[in-house]
């Protein structure tokens, strides 16, 4: 007699748990590199040692990664966990003395849009944990050095945090 297979398979609850642990951590990855769901707002302020540079509507650091190329991120798994990049999920706004006209987005195969500004993918820096901080200011890292980014698209090269890079 052939096996009745008529009948849905009901996974055990051991397997359940295991998928259902998987998709949460699944979620924390993504809430991890995703520090600004939602419509991203881009500002600028004056952060200590570095003078004004582009921040979030949170007054957190934004960086760009020198290795990156125009418009084009190249930093995921490990380095995206470090270096949360800053995403949209709808269209980014400006405010401060950030310019709307150099502001863009460019897709991620690992979650939202991820913000642009001057031609640079923007990034927080996972030690930085509130307005002002900029630990990541001249830290090199995966390859090549990360720095705040002026509201006229420069990359601000000094008033590292750390030491780094000095031109």
């Amino acid at each position: 007699m052939a096996p009745d297979t008529s009948r849905a398979r009901i996974p055990s609850p051991r397997w359940s748990a295991v998928a259902a642990a998987g998709l949460l951590a699944a979620g924390c990855a993504f809430a991890t590199n995703s520090q600004s769901p939602g419509h991203q707002q881009v500002t600028s302020a004056a952060v200590p040692k570095l003078g004004r540079v582009l921040v979030d509507d949170k007054g957190r650091t934004l960086y760009l990664f020198a290795a990156d190329p125009p418009n084009r991120s190249t930093c995921f798994g490990a380095c995206a966990s470090i270096w949360p990049p800053a995403t949209t999920q709808g269209p980014p706004g400006t405010s401060g003395g950030a310019q709307a006209g150099m502001l863009t987005t460019i897709a991620r195969p690992d979650g939202p849009r991820q913000i642009v500004y001057a031609g640079h993918p923007l990034y927080y820096y996972q030690a930085d944990t509130g307005r002002g901080d900029a630990q990541g200011q001249g830290i090199t890292q995966f390859g090549s050095p990360w720095f705040a980014l002026t509201p006229q698209g420069q990359i601000q090269t000094t008033g590292s945090a750390h030491g780094g890079y000095q031109p």
